[in-house]
């Protein structure tokens, strides 16, 4: 395979040599150990921080959280990961020591670092502080050896990146997609097997059974790692250029295709339902990726010359006289820096008004112009990640007429978990669109369209499972969008003062049996769907407004929630494993 190429690339400079047998000066020393352990104490909460998980797991289960669940930050990791690049160029940066770069490249910076840093602080979001260090680094690269060790640098604080979590809201879209797409490339798998597999949405359906791709088997967080590796791969190596671009590139691609043939063996193992082996299983797999990425990497160093390891800029700059008497005020100034993330780091958290909303069951009736209602269970474990502060699903019937209702109301925590998801259109696992109707200028099916319903837009969706076929009519109620609520919860804004919802976000999904999927039939059901959101809107108007704000009104919208209260947001119920097998 390929020789090793350390990022140094310098240890026979003599330069760097003499930089690292100098005898650094004391203060500067002492400055420097200072400014880590002041930035230390500022980050304690980003040290500190975990995502929340909906229920506590075994130890097993932390395992396959760790390797498999979507998006969930180690910033810990990250950070060491991070540390660990910057001693690689420690030479690097010694033969760069006492040359520093102008003023303004590490006073802009710093601004943006302790202007994300105090967001981070005052919202109450740790992993933010993260994205402050990007910039902090990169200031006192340049304060310390100027542009070219700004450069030097980039690599680590680019790191950082990857310990800010997914926003929930793009997450849920992102991890839906990759689930239906793994079911289609397993079950392609399969068929090339010539075993007979028939799949359906995120199920696949085998002669032995059900198999179920669920979030953790999704392989977003198979991606993420091995994205990161491929960068780590990339330092390890010295690849640069086209070389470097290829790895990365490639690295998203390989972790889908081992966590197909991942989903693969788990269909095939007989003991894939004990925990260990199905988490060594998958650990295996991850590996097989590192591995083909590492022969990859080998076929592209004997195909593509290598660019020179040290930068033009990086070579100049060691070329030039240094002025050590300068070095050790910098590194003073740096420990100010340090001592002021300290200090933002000891303010309180921005207080923020709770939202009071109606107690759903009490809104929403459970008859409506004659029709009555059952309640049906929710399937948690499809729903994996999506969550809400209350959910009413219930089953109202007219005679032979069958309408079934979802109604979830969106959780003050935003940040965590997300109500925004392709998933709320489907009443469950196993369920795809499809539609026996075809376009004749495309000569293909039309799988969903967007509709208005009652004043409001919305998404229909003819959907199919086995003979079974509903229509299914899709919206939600005052919310501003995926790109809105995805930057919101990005940069905490729903933990802050600067954005008080005025309203409660609904998901809200109307569905009702097909006796077809040609056009007449589709539009009588979806006709009978619309006036039922007709009846229905006194009711999502009234969740859909704070209870404050109905207060202010004059209890105009009160009259059928008197007893209805505000109740704080909860992680949804712990799944319910089905009794078909679910990959994980």
């Amino acid at each position: 395979m390929s020789a090793l190429q350390p990022s140094d690339a310098t240890t026979g400079d003599p330069m760097v040599r003499r930089a690292r047998a100098r005898r650094p000066d004391a203060r500067v020393s002492v400055s420097l150990a200072a400014a880590l352990l002041l930035v230390g104490a500022a980050c304690r909460e980003l040290l500190r921080f975990e995502p929340p998980h909906p229920a506590p797991v075994t130890a097993t289960g932390n395992v396959e959280e760790w390797f498999f669940e979507p998006a969930d930050s180690s910033p810990v990791v990250i950070l060491v990961l991070c540390a660990w690049l910057l001693w690689r160029r420690r030479g690097r940066l010694a033969a760069l020591w006492g040359r520093p770069g102008p003023w303004g490249w590490t006073a802009g910076p710093w601004l943006a670092a302790l202007a994300i840093f105090f967001w981070a602080v005052r919202a109450g979001a740790p992993e933010l502080q993260a994205i402050a260090l990007v910039p902090a680094l990169l200031g006192a690269a340049n304060l310390l050896g100027g542009v070219a060790a700004l450069r030097v640098v980039a690599v680590p604080a680019a790191l950082l990146v990857f310990a800010v979590p997914i926003p929930p809201p793009l997450l849920n879209h992102i991890v839906w997609k990759l689930q239906i797409g793994t079911a289609d490339f397993t079950g392609l798998l399969l068929q090339m097997l010539r075993t007979p597999v028939l799949v359906s949405g995120d199920r696949i359906i085998l002669r032995e059974g059900l198999f179920a791709i669920i979030e953790t088997c999704s392989g977003l967080r198979s991606i993420e790692t091995l994205t990161l590796l491929a960068i780590l791969m990339v330092d390890l190596f010295g690849r640069r250029g086209v070389h470097a671009l290829i790895l990365l590139v490639m690295a998203p691609f390989v972790a889908f295709l081992i966590n197909g043939l991942r989903c693969l063996g788990l269909i095939f193992n007989p003991h894939a339902d004990i925990e260990s082996i199905h988490s060594l299983q998958g650990i295996l797999m991850l590996l097989g990726g590192v591995l083909l990425l590492y022969f990859s990497d080998g076929w592209l160093a004997r195909a593509i010359s290598e660019p020179e390891p040290i930068s033009a800029l990086e070579r100049r700059a060691r070329s030039t006289a240094r002025p050590r008497s300068g070095l050790a005020p910098r590194v003073a100034v740096l420990a100010g820096f340090s001592a002021v993330l300290f200090a933002i780091s000891l303010l309180p958290r921005f207080a923020i008004r709770p939202l009071p909303t109606q107690v759903a069951a009490n809104v929403v009736e459970r008859t409506l112009d004659g029709w009555a209602s059952t309640d049906l269970d929710t399937d948690w474990m499809f729903l994996g990640r999506t969550a809400f502060a209350q959910v009413v699903h219930r089953r109202y019937t007219s005679g032979q007429e069958m309408i079934d209702l979802f109604v979830g109301l969106a959780g003050p925590e935003a940040r965590v978990r997300s109500y925004l998801s392709p998933k709320v259109g489907y009443p469950g696992s196993g369920w795809i669109v499809r539609d026996d109707r075809i376009d004749v200028r495309r000569a293909e099916p039309e799988r969903e369209q967007p509709v208005r319903i009652a004043g409001r837009d919305a998404t229909m969706r003819v959907l199919r499972k086995g003979p079974n076929r509903q229509l299914a009519v899709t919206w939600f109620e005052a919310s501003p969008g995926l790109a809105v609520e995805s930057a919101h919860a990005l940069f905490a804004l729903d933990t802050t003062p600067l954005r008080h919802r005025s309203r409660v976000p609904l998901a809200v999904r109307l569905s009702t049996p097909l006796a077809s999927g040609v056009d007449p039939a589709i539009e009588t059901s979806l006709q009978e769907l619309e006036r039922f959101a007709e009846r229905l809107s006194p009711s999502l108007q009234i969740l859909s407004t704070p209870r404050e704000t109905q207060l202010s009104q004059g209890n105009r919208f009160l009259n059928r929630a008197e007893k209805g209260t505000a109740v704080p947001w909860a992680a949804c119920p712990e799944p319910k494993i089905d009794s078909e097998k679910s990959i994980t």
